[in-house]
């Protein structure tokens, strides 16, 4: 098709090519902006089972996520090897057909419309958030499974018929309950909530004064913030709102200069028993580590940041930034086709949440495979030790990095990670 970039591999069980070294996706850490979706028919198309599971990968190759995509796209090629060594799927080697999401939602869709023109019956992907938004809906109605490695974004929870979507990463929701569980852990009876105004932000923080108040916290201050704003209003009303501690939820840039503004207020800093800050993900990495520098030790050393771990530290991991993730992705879908017996797309949704959760507990595809002639069902928690998605997709349970900022602004883990988990 002239004017898209694309390339297919087919990996399959025999004459497999050595797997290629290549070479953060802006998950939570801006305002997803949807681009407007291409046309597309509102009927998904009927679904022919042809006996080969093919696999999309909508990851990026190119702009500024590819060296994000990067690790993705080798774990994703490592477990496609992996599962036709171990004999593949139905009796064939599954095929992997791989295409470029790019940075933008348009260069999505043209490799989606690649990848639908391919009949691919699931996609690994897209990494973005962003992106996930403004494309997935193609991706459905093309009546292709998904899943994404790594779009957190709290407002896919409800993304509109979503029976064909899952994700391997946690949402948001979820890490909005391990900061409730971090403000409990402080003993505060009270909290102030303050946070990025926008379609990131203000989600965010309902999912996190709902999970605070469950917890029994009373939420005094509410606080929006925008860019442009001096911020100094807003960070005087949280430190006189004798709140025992202080939640800021906001992205690399407006987030961090909160926390700078706060540090500036001489009230928060005074209390006798001043309160801990804790911050989400998207703050991890700060767009002027200068500015967490410049905190006072007071304040930057009262800063609890909670992020999902990337990677468990497991020897059988794939390398790289949530490459488990991918790993992943790729053998729950195998697993499902093959406990269903079916390519089918909607076959192997059926069964993707119940093989990561409601049987023998095993790690890699293989050892799957040989359990599933046994016994009526797997739990594959893949390398990383864990793994359990719920009814609607999501995982229920995951790890969460708990960490603070040096002297030179740059973050250290303070704990092992922690479970955190949903009902």
């Amino acid at each position: 098709m002239p004017g898209r970039s694309r390339s297919r591999r087919l990996v399959a069980l025999a004459g497999l090519l050595p797997l290629v070294a290549l070479a953060c996706t802006d998950d939570g850490a801006s305002t997803p902006t949807v681009a407007p979706a291409r046309t597309t028919t509102t009927t998904e198309p009927p679904r022919a089972d042809d006996g080969v599971l093919r696999i999309g990968v909508l990851l990026p190759e190119t702009g500024s996520g590819a060296g994000f995509g990067a690790p993705l796209i080798d774990a994703v090629d490592l477990a496609a090897e992996q599962i036709n060594e171990a004999g593949g799927v139905l009796g064939r080697p599954i095929e992997l057909v791989h295409a470029d999401e790019g940075d933008t939602p348009s260069a999505a869709r043209d490799a989606i419309a690649d990848l639908l023109d391919e009949d691919v019956d699931a996609v690994v992907g897209p990494a973005s958030s962003t992106i996930a938004l403004a494309t997935l809906s193609d991706l459905l109605e093309g009546g292709v499974l998904t899943c994404s490695p790594t779009a957190t974004a709290l407002a896919l929870d409800d993304f509109p018929e979503r029976d064909l979507f899952f994700r391997t990463a946690p949402s948001d929701s979820l890490q909005a309950l391990a900061i409730a569980d971090e403000a409990e852990r402080t003993g505060a009876l009270t909290a102030a909530v303050m946070y990025l105004d926008d379609l990131y932000g203000r989600p965010f923080a309902e999912a996190t004064i709902a999970a605070l108040e469950a917890k029994g916290i009373t939420v005094e201050d509410r606080i929006g913030f925008a860019a442009g704003d001096s911020l100094v209003d807003e960070a005087t009303s949280a430190a006189s709102s004798g709140a025992g501690v202080f939640v800021v939820i906001g992205d690399a840039e407006q987030g961090v200069r909160m926390l700078s503004t706060l540090g500036e207020v001489t009230g928060v800093a005074s209390r006798e028993n001043p309160p801990s800050i804790i911050v989400n993900d998207a703050m991890r990495r700060p767009a002027s580590p200068q500015q967490i520098a410049e905190l006072a030790t007071d304040v930057r050393e009262r800063i609890i940041g909670l992020s999902p771990s990337v990677s468990s530290g497991n020897s059988g991991e794939p390398p790289g930034a949530f490459a488990t993730n991918a790993y992943d992705c790729v053998n729950l879908i195998a697993l499902a086709a093959a406990r269903a017996g079916s390519d089918n797309p909607r076959a192997i949704a059926a069964q993707v949440a119940s093989v990561s959760r409601a049987g023998v507990t095993c790690h890699m595809f293989a050892e799957c495979t040989a359990l599933l002639e046994q016994v009526p069902n797997v739990d594959y928690d893949g390398p990383g030790g864990y793994l359990e998605l719920g009814a609607d997709g999501d995982p229920v349970v995951y790890r969460y990095d708990k960490w603070s900022f040096d002297a030179q602004g740059v973050d250290y883990n303070l704990t092992p990670p922690i479970l955190v988990t949903r009902a």
